[in-house]
């Protein structure tokens, strides 16, 4: 089981930097994401705004790299990197097409499956930085 739940985190990341199209099967109707913006809708719709506007606004050339992934009961957590190019304005910040690598943390709940939930943590300071250069 927890390698299924390892396995299920890896394909929202593919899906999430892929077309979307199979997203439904990976996160639940209700799912929510403490991290995204609170006027995004829960599930795979809040899901497909959040990467395919939002994200894709500020960054192009997007890839995730996974370091490792730790699981334990319904909890999955996810220490990965996004690599992207910054080519969109955020947070008054004029794009330069600067080379971005963000470290972050995710922890996802699984429930009957699919994800249910998802937070995350990263060092928006340091992202911030690297825009800047």
């Amino acid at each position: 089981m927890l390698e299924d739940n390892k396995s299920l985190v890896r394909r929202y990341y593919q899906e999430a930097m892929g077309d979307l199209s199979g997203i439904d099967a990976v996160v639940a109707a209700d799912f929510v994401d403490h991290h995204f913006p609170p006027d995004l809708p829960p599930g795979p719709a809040g899901m497909r705004q959040f990467f395919t506007q939002l994200l894709a606004g500020i960054f192009s050339e997007m890839r995730i790299e996974i370091d490792y992934l730790l699981a334990e009961g319904d909890l999955v957590d996810c220490h990965f990197a996004l690599h992207a190019k910054h080519t969109g304005e955020f947070a008054g910040i004029t794009p330069r097409g600067n080379a971005i690598r963000c470290p972050a943390i995710s922890t996802f709940r699984i429930a009957d499956g699919k994800l249910a939930e998802a937070w995350e943590i990263f060092d928006s300071g340091d992202l911030l930085r690297q825009m800047q250069q």
